[in-house]
C-alpha cells in the first residue's frame, strides 16, 4: 500500500500553501495530543469489555493526513459496467486498532465525505456474514435479518456501527499489478461524533475524502491477521524525514515476503513486542531508559512497564505524529535537553504554547551540534540521530523539543510517534512477536 503524507500534494487532506510552517508544526502537536486521548479511550473500552488467502506480496500506497498521519488508498468491490471494476477509497492507517470499516450507502448518520458513500448493494462481491457462522459474530451480535453486526464506541464519544461483510480489496503488489483479496470489513451505517478529526477539510476549502479506518493492530480483525499464512504475520513501513516545508513524499506499507529488512551495510536491531496481561490491539515494547546525547536519564527499572490495569507502558504508534511522554518522565528528559543546550550557550526560552521546551539560536548553529535521542529498548538501542526528528524548527532562531508532554498516568507512559520513526525501516513480526528496525533513507522507498 502506498503511504501518502498529510502535506504531500497527493494527500486527500492537503491544506495547500496557506498554512505557515509554524501552523503546520502546531497542527501536528495538537494531533499528537488528540491521538493520546483516542488511545486512552481505547484503553478504557478494552478494559470493560483466520481466514487464509494466497496473494502475491502486497504493498499498499499510503498518504499522510492530519488525523492519522498516513492513509491508504485501497480499491473495494466489484461493479459491473465500470472501466475499472472497483472503487478507490482512502482509509486511515491505524496500528492502534484492529477494525477496518468505511461509511456505507444508507447510513443514518455520517461525517462529511466527498466520495460517494460505499454502494455495497451494487457490488457483486459484497456478502454480509450470516449470524453465528464466525467467531466474531456470536450471540447478540446479530440484527433482525440474521446478519453479523459490529459497533465500536470510543470514550471520546465517537461511534461507528453497521454490518460485517466480506468484500474484495484491490491492492497493489510488488509486481506493479493488482491483487484481489477477500477480507472482512465493517460497512458503517451510523457514524457519530467523528467531526473532531474527520470531515473537517471542507472548512478549509478542501475535499473530505477519508471514508473510514484500516486497522493494523494485533487483534483478530486486523488486516495483517486476516491475510493469514500468506501474509506471514509481517508488515513494514519506512517514513520519510519531514523537510523544512513540512512536506513529505509517499511510501509503501508492505506485507508478507515484501516486508523485508536488512540490506548491505544496514545493521538491524530487534526488540520484543510485549505480551500483555490483558487483550489489546496496541503494540507494547519494553523501554528501559532514555539518553540525550551520551547522558542517560537513569530511570528506575520498571518505570515504563505496563500494569494489569492497562496503565503505563510503551507503545509504538504510526497514528501519533510526535512522540508523547508522561509529564513526570518528560521533565526528566527535558532537563537533560536543557542542560545540553546550556552547555553550548544556547538560550532557553520556555514554552511557545504548543511545545514545552524551546530555545533561541543566536547566529549560525551547526546541525551536528544537536543531540541524538536514544531509546534504550530491551536488547536494542533505538538511536534517533536526525535533528529534524527530535526538534521542531519554528523559525531560523527558535527550535523546540519535538516530544509532547502527556498529562495522564492511565495512558501509555511513552508513545513512539511517526516523527521519531523517520528514516527507519520498521518491521512488525506477529509470529515471533518482535519489532525490528534499521536506519534507512526512506525517500527511496518505492
Amino acid at each position: 500500500m502506498k503511504m501518502i503524507h498529510i502535506n504531500s500534494k497527493e494527500s486527500p487532506l492537503y491544506t495547500g500553501d496557506h498554512l505557515t510552517r509554524v501552523e503546520k508544526l502546531q497542527r501536528l502537536a495538537e494531533q499528537s495530543k488528540a491521538r493520546s486521548v483516542y488511545i486512552e479511550s481505547q484503553r478504557l473500552l478494552q478494559s470493560n469489555s483466520k481466514q487464509s488467502m494466497n496473494p502475491d506480496d502486497v504493498r499498499i500506497p499510503l498518504v499522510y493526513e492530519h488525523s492519522g498521519l498516513y492513509v491508504a488508498k485501497v480499491g473495494l468491490g466489484t461493479f459491473r459496467g465500470r472501466p475499472i471494476p472497483f472503487m478507490d477509497y482512502y482509509l486511515i492507517i491505524d496500528t492502534g486498532s484492529e477494525r477496518t470499516w468505511l461509511q456505507c450507502e444508507g447510513s443514518t448518520k455520517t461525517f462529511t465525505q466527498d466520495m460517494p458513500l460505499y454502494p455495497w448493494n451494487l457490488s457483486t462481491t459484497y456478502h454480509p456474514i450470516p449470524c453465528n457462522t464466525h467467531p466474531i459474530c456470536m450471540g447478540d451480535k446479530c440484527n433482525a435479518d440474521g446478519q453479523c453486526t459490529y459497533s465500536v464506541r470510543y470514550a471520546s464519544g465517537s461511534v461507528t456501527s453497521g454490518i460485517i461483510a466480506t468484500e474484495k480489496f484491490a491492492l497493489g503488489s510488488d509486481t506493479g499489478g493488482l491483487e484481489n483479496i477477500e477480507l472482512h470489513i465493517g460497512c458503517g451505517f451510523h457514524q457519530e461524533n467523528f467531526e473532531g478529526f474527520l470531515g473537517r477539510n471542507h472548512l478549509r476549502g478542501k475535499r473530505d475524502l477519508i471514508a473510514g479506518i484500516l486497522g493494523l493492530g494485533s487483534g483478530e480483525w486486523s488486516f495483517i491477521n486476516q491475510l493469514g499464512a500468506s501474509g506471514k504475520g509481517k508488515f513494514s513501513y519506512c517514513f520519510e524525514a519531514i523537510n523544512w516545508k513540512l512536506e513529505g513524499s509517499n511510501t509503501y506499507l508492505r506485507f508478507g515476503a515484501d516486508a523485508k529488512i536488512g540490506g548491505a551495510f544496514q545493521k538491524v536491531y530487534i526488540t520484543p513486542i510485549i505480551v500483555t496481561p490483558f487483550p489489546t490491539t496496541l503494540y507494547y515494547l519494553n523501554l528501559e531508559d532514555i539518553s540525550v546525547g551520551n547522558k542517560r536519564v537513569g530511570f528506575p527499572k520498571g518505570t515504563f512497564k505496563v500494569n494489569d490495569k492497562r496503565e503505563g507502558g510503551t507503545i509504538i504508534d504510526s497514528g501519533t505524529a510526535m512522540s508523547i511522554l508522561y509529564k513526570d518522565h518528560f521533565h526528566r528528559v527535558a532537563d537533560l535537553v536543557k542542560a545540553y543546550f546550556n552547555g553550548l550557550g544556547v538560550e532557553y526560552i520556555g514554552s511557545d504554547g504548543r511545545f514545552d521546551v524551546c530555545f533561541r539560536l543566536r547566529g549560525r548553529f551547526d546541525i551536528n551540534n544537536y543531540p541524538s535521542i536514544t531509546l534504550h529498548f530491551q536488547q536494542a538501542d533505538y538511536v534517533i540521530q536526525d535533528y529534524k526528528a527530535n526538534f521542531a524548527m519554528l523559525s531560523f532562531e527558535v527550535v523546540c523539543f519535538a516530544v509532547v508532554k502527556g498529562s495522564t498516568t492511565s495512558a501509555p507512559a511513552f508513545t513512539l510517534g511517526a516523527f521519531q520513526q523517520a528514516n527507519k525501516r520498521i518491521l512488525y513480526n506477529l509470529n515471533d512477536r518482535s519489532l525490528s528496525f534499521a536506519t534507512e533513507y526512506c525517500e527511496l522507498d518505492s
